[in-house]
C-alpha cells in the first residue's frame, strides 16, 4: 500500500497518577472493572494520564524508528517479573472539554496521550501449557515522576480492526472527506484505494483490512522497529461473513465437525511498525443484497445501508469486524 502511513493507537484506556494540583479528572467510564486491561505482545495501545505538569503547544512525534522508548519527558513501562520500556510514538495534551464549553463555574482539565507499542516478549495467558499466570502491569513517568501501576493481562491477541478515527493519514491518499458517516474502516482494495459506497468491493476479489493487536509473528519483531517483511501472526483467527445490512462484529462459533475458515494472510505489513493486515476474499453476495448508500448527500433521519458485508476476525481471547461495502450482483 504507497502513499499511506497507517500508525494508531488500538485501545484507549485510563492511568491514574494522582496530583494535589489538579482537580480529579474522569478519564473514561463503563459497566466493568477496568482492569486488569488485556494487551498483547506489541500492541500499539494509547494511554490517557492524568495528573500531570506538562503542557505541550503541539503533539510531539517520533520522526525515526526504531521509536524512542523517552518522548518529550515521558517513559512507558511494562513490568512482568522485570521492567521493560515499551518505545513511544507520540505524546499530546487534550483538554478534558473536548473543545466543548465547560458548564459555569466548572474548569477543563489536562490529560496526558501517550501512544506506545508495548515490548513483544511478554509472557501470554496459556492456558494449555500449564505455565502459571505471571502478574503484569503498566506505568508511566512523566518527568521523572512516576505514576501509579495499572494491572494488565497478557494474551496472545487483542485484535483490533483500524478506522479512520484511529490512524493518521499522509501521503497520496487524503483524509476521508466524502462520508458523514462516523469512522469508516481502513479496508482496502489491492490498489491501495478504500472499499466504500462509491469504491464497492467485488465478489472473489481480494482486500485488505488493516489492524493492530494481533500479537506475535514469525520471525518474531521489535517494537517500534518496521518490519521488513510480511510476517505471519503465531495465533490462529477464523473469520466470518454476515451479508445483513449495518450489521456488527459478532465473534465466529466454531462447530466440533465444521473447520471454520481463515484469512488468507494475517500478519505484519512491511514498513511499518505496529501494523497488521488481513486479507480476505469476499464471497458470492446473496442475490437480494441491497447497495450501500452513497452517503456524500445524507438526509437526516433517512435509514442508509452504511455496509451490506460484516466481516469479522476472531481468536480464542480477542475478535472484531469491520462493515463494508459489496456490490451485488458481482
Amino acid at each position: 500500500m504507497r502513499g499511506i502511513i497507517l500508525l494508531c493507537s488500538s485501545t484507549a484506556i485510563a492511568v491514574f497518577a494522582q496530583s494535589t494540583t489538579q482537580p480529579p479528572v474522569i478519564g473514561g467510564a463503563g459497566y466493568s472493572f477496568p482492569v486488569p486491561l488485556p494487551v498483547a505482545p506489541g500492541q500499539v495501545i494509547t494511554l490517557f494520564v492524568q495528573g500531570i505538569n506538562t503542557q505541550l503547544t503541539a503533539p510531539v512525534r517520533a520522526t525515526t524508528t526504531p521509536w524512542p522508548t523517552t518522548l518529550a519527558g515521558v517513559k512507558v513501562t511494562y513490568r512482568q517479573g522485570s521492567a521493560e520500556p515499551a518505545a513511544i510514538l507520540e505524546v499530546r495534551t487534550l483538554s478534558t472539554c473536548l473543545g466543548i464549553p465547560p458548564p459555569s463555574g466548572s474548569i477543563c482539565g489536562t490529560i496526558l496521550a501517550v501512544t506506545a507499542q508495548l515490548p513483544f516478549q511478554m509472557l501470554t495467558l496459556c492456558p494449555l501449557c500449564a505455565r502459571p499466570d505471571i502478574p503484569a502491569s503498566i506505568a508511566v513517568t512523566v518527568n521523572g515522576v512516576a505514576g501509579q501501576s495499572l494491572s494488565v493481562q497478557p494474551l496472545t491477541d487483542q485484535i483490533h480492526f483500524l478506522t479512520s478515527c484511529d490512524v493518521l493519514i499522509s501521503g497520496s491518499l487524503p483524509r476521508i472527506t466524502t462520508s458523514s458517516l462516523p469512522c469508516p474502516p481502513m479496508v482496502t482494495h489491492a490498489d491501495g484505494k478504500l472499499v466504500s459506497a462509491r469504491n464497492p468491493a467485488q465478489a472473489a476479489e481480494e482486500v485488505v483490512a488493516y489492524a493492530v493487536g494481533l500479537g506475535q509473528t514469525n520471525p518474531p519483531l521489535i517494537e517500534g522497529q518496521p518490519a521488513t517483511l510480511a510476517a505471519p501472526a503465531l495465533t490462529t483467527f477464523v473469520i466470518d461473513f454476515n451479508y445483513h445490512p449495518n450489521a456488527l462484529a459478532a465473534k465466529p462459533f466454531p462447530l466440533a465437525w465444521v473447520v471454520p475458515p481463515g484469512p488468507t494472510f494475517a500478519g505484519t505489513t512491511p514498513g511499518f511498525a505496529g501494523l497488521y493486515q488481513i486479507n480476505f476474499i469476499v464471497p458470492p453476495p446473496p442475490d437480494n443484497l441491497e447497495p450501500c448508500s452513497d452517503t456524500t448527500g445524507v438526509i437526516l433521519f433517512v435509514n442508509m445501508v452504511q455496509s451490506n458485508l460484516t466481516v469479522s476476525v476472531a481468536s480464542p481471547f480477542s475478535f472484531d469486524g469491520a462493515g463494508i461495502c459489496v456490490q451485488p450482483g458481482s
